[in-house]
């Protein structure tokens, strides 16, 4: 793996796990249900579908 597709990776998923603490803090706070799905669906894709994409992308290519 490459060396900026591993950084992108790790930023990535450091983004994610900050929105999904984002999504429980909304939630133990007791702020909008809907702010705390988008915040926790925004963060399953930045924690799983783009790294996943990356690594296919790059295996592939």
């Amino acid at each position: 793996m490459s060396d900026p597709v591993m950084w992108f990776t790790i930023g990535s998923v450091f983004f994610g796990f900050a929105l999904f603490c984002a999504a429980f803090l909304c939630y133990s706070t007791g702020k909008s249900q809907k702010l705390t799905w988008t915040l926790f669906s925004v963060a399953v894709v930045f924690i799983t579908v783009i790294p996943v994409g990356l690594a296919v992308g790059v295996s592939a290519g």
